[in-house]
């Protein structure tokens, strides 16, 4: 192998000096990427603020019933994440040693601010299906559905697309 190959092959696997480490990158994690991912975990905490009741909201958000996800959920959601991440570091800590598994490091640690959001939506779910078969809140039914449109834009679209098509009297076109 040439020493251009050898060369190529070591900044490939993260034992060379490649432009992406000179220009501040850990293993081709640039700081927009760390940029987005702080907006994004941003975001996550201003709606559980908002979805927990703990920034009073007047206005537009405002409606009869407002449907309220308890600071609990998301307590225990991030104690759940952490127990897992925890955990994985607890039998494997040896593979993260070096510097270079930031990025295995950071998706463990974004299962954080996921749970919170997935907990939400489980909860917004089982409030819905516990109160609509007791003849409770339309809201929260709307909300837990709207959890899931929300998690499954790409399903939602093609079903929406789908009902459009129905109600406009389209046929499918195609096989």
């Amino acid at each position: 192998m040439g020493n251009a190959d050898a060369q190529s092959s070591e900044t490939e696997t993260g034992t060379g000096t490649g432009t992406a480490e000179q220009a501040g990158a850990v293993d081709g994690w640039s700081s927009e990427n760390w940029v987005l991912i702080g907006a994004l975990t941003a975001l996550t905490l201003v709606g559980v603020a908002l979805s927990s009741g703990l920034v009073p909201v007047e206005g537009w958000l405002t409606v009869t019933g407002t449907v309220i996800v308890p600071p609990y959920v998301y307590l225990y959601a991030s104690l759940g994440a952490l127990g897992y991440v925890f955990t994985k570091l607890m039998t494997n800590v040896e593979a993260y040693d070096e510097y270079d598994e930031i990025e295995e490091l950071a998706e463990m640690a974004l299962r954080i601010p996921a749970a919170w959001v997935l907990a939400a939506g489980v909860y917004l779910l089982f409030v819905a299906g516990t109160a609509f078969t007791s003849g409770g809140s339309s809201q929260q039914y709307a909300a837990g559905l709207s959890f899931l449109v929300g998690l499954y834009v790409n399903v939602a679209v093609k079903s929406l697309g789908s009902l459009a098509d129905r109600l406009l009297g389209r046929g499918k076109a195609g096989p």
